[in-house]
């Protein structure tokens, strides 16, 4: 699996806004696999092997970026009530974030049986 380098978890971390060092173990561990999920969703390794750094263009990281806001309710929040205290928020990735991967995706072919 691929870990990221610290230079890539601070440029992950500037496209989001964000300069603290506390976020960094977060950012070690939600990375990889979202770039396995990338993977998968656009049936493309991006150049990575075992041993290897993935060559990960700019598009990518920006949705990997977005996706760890999200998950951070920064951008989840659909609703919020004052009086006996209630929340509510989105759970699954808003389709706008797939255009930053559309470019990267390969074709699936399967066999007609």
């Amino acid at each position: 699996m691929w870990r990221p380098t610290p230079d890539e978890i601070e440029e992950i971390k500037l496209i989001n806004g964000e300069q603290s060092v506390e976020e960094d173990k977060y950012y070690l561990t939600m990375l990889p696999i979202l770039f396995e999920h990338v993977k998968e969703v656009c049936n493309n390794n991006f150049g990575h092997r075992e041993g290897t750094q993935p060559n990960i263009p700019p598009g990518v990281k920006i949705y990997m970026a977005k996706v760890i806001a999200f998950n951070k309710n920064k951008m989840g929040l659909r609703s919020r009530k004052m009086g006996s205290v209630s929340y509510s928020y989105d759970v699954e990735f808003p389709n706008s974030m797939d255009h930053y991967i559309r470019p990267y995706k390969k074709v699936k072919f399967h066999a007609l049986r």
